[in-house]
């Protein structure tokens, strides 16, 4: 029963510190490993459970953990918002990890011989390489709490989920190129494009065909209970059958989880079914995490980690200065597109990037015959610890620095009042269902429409009282709403000449109409007085 209690204890002492955290406002993730530390300090006499029972082993990490967490983001992550800001989140998510890794080993093998610490420059890629995923899980729950733009968070999370992958890919790589696996086959540019080529293209083919087949089941059903089943079958049995084909899980399950989140979510789930569904996973990754931080911090020797504490520090300023050179120089390449973003923006970008648990279990996934293990074990730990303890806990002055934060408590009412006044339209939505169905009779129904009816002039009222506090906000959705709808018509007209219903010449002067009304200031439009002004230049 030594396994068993101790998950007990772990799922009580996660419950624990999450109740202190929200009472504190500190970062759940951050107050985690504060108590995973702690716990690891006991002495073994102290405690009534053995805690060395369960351990953060490669296995328990990546067989179980990883499907959860990379699931629940993706899920919640909308498709439109990821592809308006596809350019940005590739290139921090691919070249700029790449890159990444390079400057993290270039100033680490430079700087560590200050810590008197040598290693070859190829052991420098390869912990900078462990050391490439981001893990931004506190930081995003901070920015919904403190009413950060939603384009930011896009950002941060979509590069999280990809560049989990880039990241073992390269790791995978760096372990094969040391001689550390036992792969026979010769390392060669061409074994290492076919390789990343397999990997990519494989795992996001099955991860979307999985999360597209089970879309396709929800629609069949109308059942909160199976569709949470088929969103689970989803997520483990893309992981599986990636794993099985030899591609990535982690870029099969983000596929995965994308599908179900925008397709069947959307298509083939009721809105009260939505909600248990997101219940369902948004419990999921708080248990996951609890588990996943308090065994993290568990794993850590703090009295080893002191003896080791400037070379740490070293190699954790050499990593943050590669990330912030690659974040300010994709913030350059940006400037001149239209998913550009503030300068500021870039200090949240780098400070944001936190390690964790991903980069630990890649370092213990070593062979035990690597002659720098522990010097690169240690220097892992020493790292995620800096990173989560320092910049999770320095977020919150950082985001108030760069301006990003939502402007009082005025903001904040105002966000409520909106999603309460959304949830009660999604509610008269499923009422008139249920009417058109026949599930409930014309009083029960008039009943409950006129006590969603008060409650709506209700939340209005409120809305119109804080109209005035709120005027700068209502300014920027006014834009947002605007830009939405000259996109509808641009694609109506590109639908419209894609079936051969409207002339190409005709679709191109109307596409040129909508683009001017688009970056003109509002005025009255006028009509065109001839059929010349159709005509294209």
């Amino acid at each position: 029963m030594a396994i068993e209690v101790t998950f007990f204890a772990l799922l009580v002492v996660a419950g624990l510190v999450a109740l202190l955290a929200r009472r504190m406002r500190w970062p759940y993730t951050v107050a985690l490993v504060g108590a995973g530390l702690a716990l690891g300090t006991l002495p073994k006499e102290l405690t009534p459970i053995d805690l060395q029972a369960v351990r953060l082993t490669p296995e328990l990490l990546f067989n179980l953990f990883l499907p959860i967490l990379l699931f629940e983001a993706a899920f919640h992550l909308s498709w439109a918002k990821f592809r308006a800001n596809l350019r940005a989140i590739l290139l921090l998510a691919v070249p700029g990890v790449a890159l990444g890794i390079g400057l993290g080993a270039l100033f680490a093998y430079i700087l560590e011989p200050l810590a008197d610490v040598n290693v070859p420059f190829g052991v420098a890629l390869l912990f900078s390489s462990m050391l490439a995923a981001t893990d931004p899980v506190s930081v995003i729950a901070l920015f919904k709490e403190l009413g950060v733009p939603k384009r930011l968070g896009v950002i941060m999370e979509g590069e999280s989920l990809l560049n989990d992958a880039v990241g073992v890919v390269a790791f995978t790589v760096m372990v094969a190129l040391l001689g550390l696996s036992p792969e026979t086959e010769k390392v060669t540019p061409i074994w290492i494009a076919r390789f990343l080529l397999w990997e990519i293209v494989v795992a996001i083919a099955a991860g979307a065909a999985i999360g597209l087949f089970t879309s396709w089941v929800t629609t069949l059903v109308d059942d909160h209970l199976i569709e949470i089943m088929l969103t689970t079958i989803a997520a483990f049995g893309s992981y599986i059958l990636a794993a099985f084909l030899h591609a990535s899980p982690v870029l099969a399950v983000v596929a995965s989880g994308m599908a179900c989140g925008n397709v069947g979510a959307r298509y083939g789930m009721t809105p009260s079914n939505r909600i248990a569904v997101s219940s369902f996973w948004e419990y999921a990754v708080f248990a996951t995490n609890g588990f996943v931080f308090l065994l993290l911090g568990k794993e850590i020797d703090l009295m080893r980690m002191v003896g080791h504490t400037f070379p740490i520090f070293v190699a954790w300023i050499s990593l943050t200065l590669a990330r912030a050179l690659v974040v300010i120089g994709i913030e350059r390449l940006l400037r001149k597109t239209k998913e550009r973003f503030e300068l500021r923006w870039t200090a949240v970008l780098t400070w944001g990037g936190l390690r964790g648990s991903l980069s630990m279990v890649l370092a213990l996934s070593l062979p035990l015959s690597f002659a720098h293990r522990d010097l690169v074990l240690d220097l892992t730990y020493g790292v995620v610890l800096f990173s989560i303890l320092v910049q999770g806990t320095t977020m919150t002055p950082l985001l108030r620095w760069a301006g990003v934060v939502g402007k009082g408590e005025n903001y904040l009412y105002y966000l409520r009042l909106k999603a309460q006044l959304r949830a009660v339209r999604a509610a008269f939505f499923e009422l008139d269902r249920w009417r058109s169905q026949g599930e409930i009779d014309e009083e029960t129904f008039e009943l409950l429409r006129s006590e969603l009816a008060g409650r709506q002039a209700e939340l209005e009222e409120q809305l119109a009282e804080l109209q005035g506090a709120v005027k700068e906000i209502k300014a920027k959705e006014f834009a947002q709403a605007r830009r939405k709808l000259f996109e509808s018509e641009r694609a109506l007209i590109q639908e419209l000449e894609s079936k051969g219903e409207l002339p190409t010449e005709v679709a191109r002067a109307i596409l040129r109409d909508i683009n001017r009304r688009e970056h003109k200031e509002l005025e009255p439009e006028q009509p065109p007085s001839t059929m010349a002004e159709l005509k294209p230049s």
